[in-house]
């Protein structure tokens, strides 16, 4: 991917200015000049308020002088970027990666994000920035696993969800387009999840509440691992594959009015199998005791609303059922065991590492690792 600009976003809030913003959000909006601007207030990376991007809130100002005037028409005045201030939190593939999808995927599938205003990226250093809305101001509260996600959330999650994944069901954009992009087998990220055994090793020493969640399993993390690598370059390479999310947990969500959701932090986009996104938001959104009263049915209604999206082949419950059973891996072995507990803080990490670890040993998940 080559820079847009020889201009890219600074590592310090004191250095942004109009020009950075004029520069990113003027490729989708020509003549539009950024006049002014003003820091309101930045969240660094592994605070407990973001985790492997810093965000940092802003006023803009906007030239009322010739094309600009009618190129600013619509555009808020407060603003999030989120960016990487004084060092890298994540390997540059991952800002790339989200960059690209709000700017070459996002404007094609109709599903709830924030609103998109432009984006740099340059791949010498990794630095990036991506202007989006301030969901603020539409007053959504941003949930995790310490609330409760009632069924009509967890149903218009899906609806998200199947949006995305029907949009490009075993779509030949996946291999052309989309080529880019990693696959569960390997490429950008998954790549670097291939050697995260020390690092979740580091983890559990330092945190032995990790381990004694983990005893039921009766399988140590080396192995936990390696499960998760056979079914990652098997079921969830072959398919059903579309364009994924890749990192469906709650705290990647927000609520709008009534029942209503959107998605954030596409990071971990791939091409891949639906379930690792649908068995990874049903984890960790419902407690263990609704997980279980409901994920048959919540299935069922997803599989729904892909053939309400037109997919002409939808997966069949009890193919559907297997790769759920599959899918739990990947969610607790990279999902959580590979999170610093400085991310979302003890209470958040735990519980989502607890239901992690439950619907592998409830769904006997063990059991379905190709040999």
């Amino acid at each position: 991917m080559q820079p847009l600009t020889e201009i890219k976003f600074p590592t310090d809030p004191s250095d942004l200015t109009p020009s950075v913003f004029t520069a990113a959000m003027s490729v989708d909006r020509p003549g539009l000049v950024v006049t002014d601007l003003e820091v309101v207030q930045a969240f660094y990376a592994a605070t407990g308020q973001a985790s492997t991007a810093d965000r940092v809130i802003l006023n803009l100002e906007y030239s009322k002088e010739g094309a600009s005037a009618a190129a600013a028409e619509g555009l808020p005045r407060r603003v999030v970027l989120k960016t990487m201030l004084v060092a890298p939190h994540a390997p540059a593939v991952m800002y790339e990666t989200e960059v690209r999808f709000y700017r070459e995927i996002k404007p094609h599938v109709p599903f709830e994000t924030p609103a998109y205003y432009g984006a740099l990226f340059d791949p010498d250093s990794g630095q990036f920035g991506i202007v989006l809305e301030d969901l603020a101001d539409r007053g959504v509260v941003f949930p995790n696993v310490t609330m409760p996600t009632s069924m009509g959330q967890i149903r218009s999650l899906l609806r998200n969800l199947a949006a995305l994944h029907a949009k490009y069901w075993e779509s030949p954009k996946l291999e052309s387009d989309f080529a880019w992009m990693a696959t569960p087998k390997g490429g950008g990220m998954e790549e670097l999840f291939k050697g995260l055994v020390p690092a979740i090793m580091g983890h559990i020493e330092a945190e032995p509440w990790r381990a004694e969640i983990l005893e039921p399993l009766g399988r140590s993390v080396p192995d936990l691992h390696e499960d998760m690598l056979k079914i990652a370059a098997g079921p969830l390479e072959q398919g059903p594959r579309t364009l994924l999310h890749g990192d469906t947990h709650l705290g990647n969500t927000y609520l709008t009015a009534g029942d209503e959701t959107g998605l954030l932090d596409f990071q971990l986009s791939l091409r891949g199998c639906y379930s690792r996104d649908l068995t990874y938001i049903l984890t960790t959104a419902l407690s263990v005791e609704d997980r279980r009263k409901h994920e048959r049915e919540l299935i069922e209604f997803y599989l729904g609303e892909l053939d309400r999206g037109g997919v002409a082949k939808v997966p069949t419950m009890d193919e559907a059922w297997l790769l759920h059973r599959q899918s739990a891996y990947w969610g607790l072995v990279i999902g959580w065991l590979t999170c610093p507990t400085a991310n979302y803080g003890r209470e958040i990490t735990e519980e989502n590492i607890l239901r992690l670890t439950q619907i592998l040993i409830d769904l006997d998940s063990l059991e379905t690792v190709p040999a």
